[in-house]
């Protein structure tokens, strides 16, 4: 078990020798699992970790689990810090679970944050990863939902993707390592209750290895369509035309430079780094940050070779004709915010929509190219909720009312681009 937690970390470069890691652990078998896993490991690969636990306030019995973490991470000489998180201010017509979610991972972020922590170990492992998948098929789903829950997203890492709930709960068994179990996961008012206890047991008769098919066929939807590495050539703006849009991304796969005719009789030289015509360089192709950039209040900032603007604006002011700028209200925000590039499974909730969307989605449906997208700030809160990006709806979170004491906009404006390409 050692063995598969350790090539998960180097496979998908989940932590780095020298970080400090927050460890998440709700006194479950799953995250107890995590807990002495990393603290098995922590010296082999450098790592500095610290528990915490989230009381969501849900339980009455949830103060005696996360006692249970307490004593456990005592007895491993590590520190242990403790959230109680408000689910009911997270619950703006979703389900109880999807809420807890977003609160205790909201709670997550800003405990990183805090500590100086760079990642955050959650404890999801192969089964939960078919359980998200059937789940994404059942209600209907593309090649992007398909690839199930990432290894990765900062700041969150799961290491026990890659093991098998039932090789988790013999490597507890053999340590004699204590845990609880939460009664929501067998609360069949839940679909994924429902899923884990009588789907998922229907489909293993006609395939006893339905969870390994599951789990093979995100991993197959990710190498369809892999997520853009660090370091690959990113577009930003509208203002490419498809041909160049289309060469730009060939490109970014292999390197070169190609030559594309444009309008006007003009051939345009595009090679890995930038864009030209004849020997003056027209366009950079700007490159996103690598890491989310943490907005923790409004102001301006660089993104790429554009800017992102959030301006606050006390009492409610007529929204002049025209206004690109999405509103929200500044008190319903969960701060600090943060940028970043998008990632495979993002969904929205446009606003005055029905429910969420995948975002890959709604950038067809707007029509913002192929190559334009890789490079614009999706803006989250601190739960990771999706907010604003350019050229979409704003999302229904921290929609302004009537009542709205302090208004924050947030827009994106790109670097200036030659409009006939």
């Amino acid at each position: 078990m050692l063995s598969t937690v350790l090539r998960t970390i180097t496979t998908h470069a989940l932590c780095e020798r020298g970080d400090r890691v927050i460890v998440a652990v709700s006194g479950g078998p799953d995250s107890m699992a995590l807990l002495h896993v990393l603290w098995e490991v922590r010296e082999r690969l450098g790592l500095t970790l610290e528990v915490a636990g989230v009381d969501h306030g849900l339980r009455p019995g949830a103060a005696e689990e996360l006692a249970l973490v307490r004593a456990r991470a005592e007895a491993l000489g590590l520190p242990f810090v403790g959230v109680r998180v408000d689910v009911a201010r997270h619950r703006r017509g979703g389900g109880l679970q999807d809420a807890a979610r977003r609160a205790r991972l909201g709670a997550l972020t800003a405990l990183a944050k805090e500590r100086g922590a760079r990642r955050v170990a959650l404890g999801h492992q192969a089964d939960d990863q078919a359980e998200t998948v059937l789940f994404r098929i059942v209600r209907g789903t593309g090649l992007t939902g398909l690839q199930g829950i990432p290894y990765r997203r900062d700041p969150f890492v799961r290491p026990l993707l890659d093991l098998s709930r039932g090789e988790i709960l013999r490597y507890l068994r053999r340590r004699s390592i204590p845990f609880v179990q939460d009664p929501s996961n067998a609360d069949l008012r839940f679909a994924r209750a429902r899923i884990r206890h009588r789907h998922l047991p229907a489909l293993a008769e006609e395939n006893p290895r339905v969870v390994e098919a599951l789990v093979a066929l995100a991993a197959a939807a990710r190498d369809a369509q892999p997520a853009p590495r660090d370091g690959q050539a990113r577009v930003a703006g509208p203002s490419l035309s498809r041909r160049v849009a289309a060469v730009v991304d060939r490109l970014r796969a292999r390197g070169g430079t190609a030559a594309v005719d444009v309008a006007g009789g003009r051939r345009v030289e595009v090679s890995y780094g930038a864009v030209r015509v004849g020997p003056r360089a027209l366009l950079r192709t700007p490159t996103a940050p690598s890491v989310p950039l943490q907005v923790g209040r409004p102001g301006t900032y660089r993104w790429g070779t554009g800017t992102l603007e959030l301006k606050e604006v006390v009492g409610r002011r007529p929204r002049p004709p025209g206004a690109r700028a999405a509103e929200f209200d500044a008190d319903l925000l969960e701060w600090p915010l943060a940028a970043r590039v998008r990632t495979s499974g993002d969904r929205m909730r446009p606003r005055g929509g029905s429910g969420s969307r995948k975002l890959s989605d709604l950038m067809i449906d707007a029509r913002i190219g192929r190559a334009s997208r890789a490079a614009l700030p999706i803006v989250t809160s601190a739960s990771g909720e999706l907010l604003f990006v350019p050229g979409l709806r704003p999302a229904e979170t921290a929609r302004p009312t009537a009542r709205s004491r302090r208004i924050v906009t947030i827009d994106f404006v790109p670097a200036e681009m030659p409009e006939d390409l």
